[in-house]
């Protein structure tokens, strides 16, 4: 059995619509799930419970449950951004830092998210994407080179450059 923390800011996301997340879980892989005390239980085999554990995690970080379950597919992955790691704790530059990533009224975001075709959640001191290999590693990219000092303009090129070769025939 695996056990994950749920913020409490979380919480009511496992509980809604007559607990439609943990079923969902329950029918797409076969896992048991209860929500115990603020805390998840996941029961199943090994690999359904590792993408239990994937898709509770991006929940947990702030995706809407039906971006979540993009990571039913295997061709979906999780990406996890401490700032804590990059700037040791220090408040002051990790606010710098997010808004730099989420942007004035949330348009940074959603342009990273545009150009990556990649999920973007910010939750705390962490940066949470969801995507292909290719779509997490444009976005894991651009939100280093921001944190970085690139400008955004520069980003928003990079991440221009690699949509269209993404779309390019093979």
């Amino acid at each position: 059995m695996d056990t994950i923390k749920v913020p409490q800011k979380r919480i009511k996301t496992y509980e809604d619509k007559d607990g439609a997340v943990p079923k969902r879980l329950h029918d797409e892989l076969g896992v048991e799930i209860k929500l115990v005390d603020g805390d998840i239980e996941i029961e199943g085999d090994g690999g359904a419970v590792w993408v239990a554990n994937m898709v509770v995690n991006a929940i947990n970080y702030g995706f809407a449950p039906e971006k979540a379950y993009k990571l039913f597919d295997d061709e979906y992955y999780l990406e996890v951004i401490d700032l804590d790691t990059f700037f040791a704790g220090s408040e002051k530059l990790i606010e710098r830092y997010l808004a730099r990533v989420i942007g004035q009224e949330g348009k940074a975001k959603k342009v990273l998210e545009d150009l990556s075709e990649a999920h973007i959640s910010v939750w705390e001191h962490k940066i949470a994407i969801i995507g292909t290999f290719e779509e997490l590693h444009d976005a894991r990219e651009a939100i280093n080179r921001l944190l970085m000092g690139s400008t955004h303009a520069g980003v928003y090129s990079y991440l221009e450059r690699n949509k269209k070769l993404r779309r390019m025939p093979r």
